[in-house]
């Protein structure tokens, strides 16, 4: 990663670089804006994306679509903000593990996380939260280590798929515990809950959003989240930390531009994205999707982004996960 002056020198670069293009409006009202979700329509990330459309469409006078590139754990969506035309105002919608997690796992992204483009503001955390099924005698972590040293042959544990941050997570909830734990990944918490409400899978973690319902429901118990602070949502329930294994992790989404932006093009959109996610009728929506509003700056985000990504690297090296091309 980049050091602070480098950081620095980056950012000095491209407003040099926008000081040397040609007059560009701030936010020019005879084109779209583009904001790029890169993953499936459907789930909160994608209504967010979209509420966020909405009101930027309002506040800029102009509109503002959402367009769906879902593929290769986001990075088509990403790679297609990053070489949009100079002209074309387009932003991403990304996920904490593009920028935090997948640079660990591919020797070429296709984009460079932190050179290709610009942090504008994260809008939101999501936690992670650690099920069983309903059917099982567990209530707790200490519980769900107990009975999977009783029934190692059953020390299995899903995932929304391999190389995501809930299968890094379990993985290093194996080692802590000693626990030999074995992983299947799913496309996605949809078509794993059918097996995780069976107990043919015991232990499978996503995001908390995902898995309300169900817990509300009592299909699946959840037993403890990832994130350093209980829930609001299970105030109840213990963080894996609490329960004793030192493991502290959130998923989150913010909205990036691509480096080449202008100047301009760059701060205006941000203090708007700002400015909506502080709206309290905004807040309101968002965490009535089961996740935390947050509303960062710029210089936050990129601290965030960078802390993480420093995190995630010893936990991908333990797992012994295969590096890609």
């Amino acid at each position: 990663m980049e050091n602070a002056m480098q950081l620095y020198s980056r950012r000095a670069i491209l407003a040099g670089f926008s000081a040397l293009a040609l007059p560009l409006p701030v936010i020019a009202a005879d084109q779209p804006l583009k904001i790029v979700f890169p993953f499936a329509p459907g789930g909160s990330g994608d209504s967010i994306a979209r509420l966020f459309a909405e009101q930027l469409q309002t506040r800029l006078g102009k509109v503002a679509i959402v367009e769906n590139l879902a593929g290769a754990g986001g990075r088509i969506g990403a790679q297609a903000v990053k070489n949009a035309a100079p002209g074309e105002e387009a932003v991403l919608f990304a996920s904490a593990s593009q920028f935090t997690l997948q640079p660990h796992l591919f020797r070429s992204l296709g984009y460079d996380a932190e050179r290709d483009f610009v942090p504008l503001s994260q809008v939101m955390t999501v936690d992670l939260a650690l099920a069983v099924s309903g059917k099982l005698p567990i209530h707790s972590v200490h519980e769900l280590i107990d009975w999977m040293k009783a029934n190692p042959e059953q020390a299995v544990y899903g995932s929304p798929g391999a190389g995501t941050a809930p299968h890094f997570i379990c993985g290093e909830f194996g080692r802590i515990t000693g626990l030999n734990l074995r992983h299947t990944p799913y496309r996605g918490t949809p078509a794993a809950l059918p097996d995780v409400l069976a107990g043919r899978v015991p232990m499978y973690m996503a995001f908390l959003s995902e898995l309300l319902e169900q817990h509300g429901g009592g299909g699946i118990r959840i037993i403890a989240t990832a994130a350093a602070a209980r829930s609001s949502f299970l105030p109840q329930t213990a963080t894996l930390k609490q329960s004793g294994i030192d493991i502290d992790a959130a998923g989150w989404f913010a909205f990036y531009a691509p480096a080449h932006s202008s100047r301009q093009f760059v701060e205006r959109l941000g203090k708007e994205i700002i400015a909506i996610g502080s709206d309290p009728e905004m807040r309101a929506k968002i965490h009535a999707m089961g996740c935390e509003p947050t509303g960062t700056t710029s210089d936050e985000l990129e601290h965030i982004q960078r802390a993480e990504f420093e995190r995630w690297g010893p936990i991908v090296k333990a797992s012994g996960f295969p590096i890609e091309g």
